[in-house]
């Protein structure tokens, strides 16, 4: 009689290389009934007298012999890291947003990403910095910073740095000619006093000033402007002359100062302190500093007995008389007879 038997699968798994589609071996039981001979046999005791010996009875068979045999079948499934029906099978890779995946745990990054450990994460060229790449050349800078397209994130100051670099987050670093203004960010423009004295005016620029109204930069500073020009002085501010020692100013003419003679300078002009020039017919004095005396030429007159009281111009002393000598030719005085 054939027995019932309880079927079974054994799995044996089958890859063939360079392909997602793998191929398991089925192995499915069944039932198979054979015919088998069976041969009895028997003890014989009392007809066997000499000993006991063993007959075959050959008058039975057994032809009912169930066994358990196998069918073996190949089947297309997904090898180990793919997913899908075959042979519709994808790679499968965790974390692979902003790319494709190519291959188990295996992905091709978008453009401007780039593959750290198995994620595709954004590139950001120059780096960030003090900030974080959240899309392909954005950054997200940490706060105090702000986003430069050449340098990623970068400090910022506020207010800006004027004449100087942000090194720091409201720090800044003056430029070469600048210094740091004492209590503050702001970088001012430096002079120095021997290249460009800014008095009377305001350093603008290193070494560069502008000077206040009514002033001129001349011989490295700022000095002050007189129009026209001081003569025998010196311009101590704006259109005001300091004459010089010895120098009074003219009245009438503000940038002008005139020499200064003490004796008034009788008969000449002062034309330097303490210094007459004489007038046409006058020579300096020889008893009164300063002073100018009138002059007879001795070709024409003759100053004996009389004082020469202008050009050529004779005054006979008491007694005395004036007279014109035919005979030399000279004016002179005589005694009055």
């Amino acid at each position: 009689m054939r027995s019932l038997v309880i079927l079974y699968v054994t799995l044996a798994t089958l890859t063939l290389a360079n392909t997602d589609v793998c191929y398991k071996s089925i192995r499915t039981p069944y039932i198979k009934s054979t015919d088998k001979k069976i041969h009895r046999v028997k003890t014989c005791y009392y007809r066997c007298w000499r000993s006991h010996q063993t007959q075959v009875n050959t008058d039975y068979w057994t032809i009912d012999n169930c066994v358990v045999d196998y069918k073996a079948s190949a089947q297309p499934v997904c090898c180990a890291g793919y997913t899908g029906i075959a042979p519709l099978c994808v790679p499968i890779c965790h974390g692979c947003s902003n790319g494709r995946c190519t291959a188990p745990s295996v992905c091709s990054c978008n453009e401007g990403y780039r593959n750290e450990a198995g994620f595709c994460v954004p590139v950001c060229e120059p780096e960030c910095g003090p900030g974080s790449c959240v899309a392909p050349g954005q950054c997200s800078c940490h706060e105090g910073y702000e986003m430069d397209r050449n340098r990623g994130c970068v400090p910022r100051c506020d207010p800006p740095c004027r004449n100087g670099e942000c090194v720091g987050v409201n720090s800044c670093e003056c430029f070469r000619g600048f210094r740091q203004v004492t209590g503050s960010i702001e970088c001012a423009p430096e002079c120095d006093l021997g290249v460009a004295d800014c008095g009377n005016g305001t350093c603008i620029g290193p070494n560069r000033c502008s000077c206040e109204e009514g002033f001129v930069f001349e011989n490295h500073r700022c000095i002050p402007r007189c129009d026209p020009t001081c003569i025998n002085g010196q311009c101590t501010g704006p259109n005001n002359c300091t004459c010089d020692e010895g120098f009074t100013q003219d009245s009438l003419r503000p940038n002008m100062c005139v020499p200064v003679c003490s004796s008034l300078c009788h008969n000449g002009a002062c034309v330097a302190p303490n210094t007459c020039q004489c007038l046409p017919g006058y020579h300096q004095s020889n008893t009164v500093a300063n002073s100018c005396e009138p002059s007879c030429d001795p070709k024409y007159v003759d100053v004996r007995n009389g004082q020469c009281i202008s050009q050529n111009v004779l005054q006979c002393n008491n007694g005395f008389v004036l007279e014109y000598s035919q005979l030399s030719g000279l004016i002179h005085c005589s005694l009055k007879i």
